[in-house]
């Protein structure tokens, strides 16, 4: 079984835009396999292994054509693959971290099948939002037709 992503951790992305992913999450990408960067729709970067963007791709490409267009445009017009290098560092592009607004501080968290890479000032602000609320909806419909929560 794979293992999920999953923890938080903060970091700091260097000034050229090097990010060095925790150990505990970079150990759990497959040796020789890519690491894929793609914006998120959360004002982050997502950071999936070669095999879970393939799933995720999967789904994007099972959509209609005139539904998939608009998602295919926000996700592959930002993709990246990034090797770490020798210290473990990836290098964020400056488009992405425009997009997330990452200067320095960084918040890497496990999200299951990816990682998400936030701007630590950013990430403070959404979840001071206290989304539990939301989080007790949605497990509360998915919950209709069995036992989830």
């Amino acid at each position: 079984m794979v293992r999920s992503f999953c923890g938080e951790y903060k970091c700091a992305a260097d000034t050229k835009g090097r990010l060095l992913v925790p150990v505990k999450m970079r150990e759990l990408f497959p040796e020789g396999e890519a690491m894929i960067l793609v914006r998120s729709l959360d004002r982050c970067i997502n950071l999936y292994t070669e095999s879970r963007w393939n799933g995720f791709e999967e789904k994007i490409l099972s959509l209609p054509e005139t539904e998939s267009r608009l998602v295919r445009r926000f996700f592959y017009a930002s993709m990246q693959d990034v090797e770490p290098d020798s210290q473990g560092r990836i290098l964020l592009p400056v488009q992405l971290r425009e997009f997330a607004g990452i200067n320095k501080s960084v918040v890497v968290l496990g999200c299951g099948d990816h990682l998400e890479i936030w701007d630590e000032e950013s990430y403070q602000n959404y979840i001071s939002e206290n989304r539990t609320a939301d989080v007790e909806e949605i497990l509360r419909e998915v919950g209709k037709d069995r036992t989830f929560y």
